[in-house]
């Protein structure tokens, strides 16, 4: 599949090379593509992933991913031609908190995921990814037990697409929770696992489901 990532930080990056890794096309983009900052990165990964500005991501994209800071998210997609979004998949990793003072969420009638979705009312957006670190979006391994990752979204088509993509990473466990509007609970998991890892000691951790 060819995968556009719009955003080159730490998300951006750990998503390009575990989809890399399992046999996808993609593409990173930045403000800058050209910029010095990158070359070290692009140098390690190769052919195997490009870096592009982000309208070019857009445009080679049959399945967009959202890794850019909640701050930025708005402007950033409003330098892309609506077209190259047009009924694509739209994964959408993000998290509306502020940090000051404790992590809380900025809107307590409506979530980060669901917004994206009004910005991109042509576009299947679905969440995802939001609710662990980039250090364990691909290929997690952990000493004990199998974490969960949880979608939301309203297409079930875009959802069995990104279940394939997410198994395609090494998540084996996926939960769809519903329509996009449940992402408000995917964001508040958010940082009640943030306050878990802080109060453990363990970052990197994600939840886990126990069943018997």
């Amino acid at each position: 599949m060819k995968i556009g990532i719009l955003g080159s930080g730490n998300v951006g990056k750990a998503l390009s090379k575990g989809l890399a890794m399992s046999g996808h096309r993609v593409v990173v983009s930045s403000r800058e593509p050209d910029h010095p900052k990158h070359a070290s990165w692009t140098k390690e990964t190769g052919r195997s992933v490009g870096m592009v500005a982000f309208d070019e991501a857009a445009r080679f994209g049959e399945t967009m991913i959202l890794a850019l800071p909640w701050g930025g998210l708005e402007d950033v997609l409003e330098t892309i031609d609506p077209a190259y979004l047009k009924h694509k998949t739209v994964i959408d990793v993000s998290n509306a908190v502020y940090f000051d003072g404790g992590p809380r969420l900025l809107h307590n009638e409506t979530s980060a995921g669901e917004i994206v979705q009004q910005l991109l009312p042509d576009s299947f957006v679905v969440k995802t990814l939001n609710t662990v670190s980039d250090q364990i979006m691909a290929h997690p391994h952990f000493s004990e037990g199998s974490p969960v990752m949880l979608m939301s979204g309203n297409n079930l088509k875009s959802k069995e697409q990104v279940r394939t993509l997410l198994k395609d990473l090494g998540w084996s466990t996926v939960i769809d929770l519903g329509d996009i509007s449940r992402s408000r609970l995917q964001e508040s998991m958010m940082i009640a696992c943030v306050i878990s890892e802080k109060q453990l000691q363990a970052p990197g951790a994600a939840f886990a489901l126990l069943t018997r």
